[in-house]
């Protein structure tokens, strides 16, 4: 979950890396977000299409604040693998360029080490100890702070101190 909130925090950043498991978590989580948006549109607010081509209010809202972040994680994440931000165009050839990109890129090997486009996503994170000191950024920072909160609670605590 902290992959798709790092994510958002970091909306128009392309430069740096995403590594793998950000990338999925992101993807699954606003694939889930909008499939419930498009459940309540339908369920709940009544909204009912005959053209496929045209969604309910909720669901164009979820659609519309996941485009940039979508086009930032997948540019980040072409870094991690050693391959310019511009690889990402290669999604508009039909049908070969989506199944390339999909393919070779997301489940392809990620680059070890420090590359042209910045550190190892996987050595520099909040999660992996770091043996060197690297600044992290406000959106880092800010998930990290949340992740040590939910640690020191402990596991079977509640969320709200009463």
């Amino acid at each position: 979950m902290f992959g798709y909130f790092d994510t958002m925090l970091r909306y128009f950043e392309l430069a740096g890396r995403s590594s793998r498991t950000q990338y999925w978590v992101y993807m699954l989580v606003s694939v889930l977000l909008t499939v419930g948006a498009v459940w309540v549109d339908m369920a709940v607010l009544g909204y009912r299409s005959r053209d496929i081509s045209s969604f309910g209010p909720l669901t164009m809202f979820c659609i519309f604040i996941h485009v940039v972040p979508n086009i930032t994680v997948t540019v980040r994440r072409l870094h991690d693998s050693g391959r310019s931000g511009w690889w990402y165009w290669i999604c508009l050839v039909p049908i070969i360029g989506g199944f390339w990109l999909l393919a070779l890129m997301f489940f392809g090997p990620a680059g070890y080490g420090a590359n042209d486009y910045g550190d190892d996503p996987r050595e520099t994170s909040w999660t992996a100890p770091r043996t060197k000191a690297v600044p992290l950024s406000r959106a880092q920072a800010f998930v990290a702070d949340m992740d040590a909160r939910r640690r020191a609670r402990g596991p079977w605590s509640p969320s709200s101190e009463t």
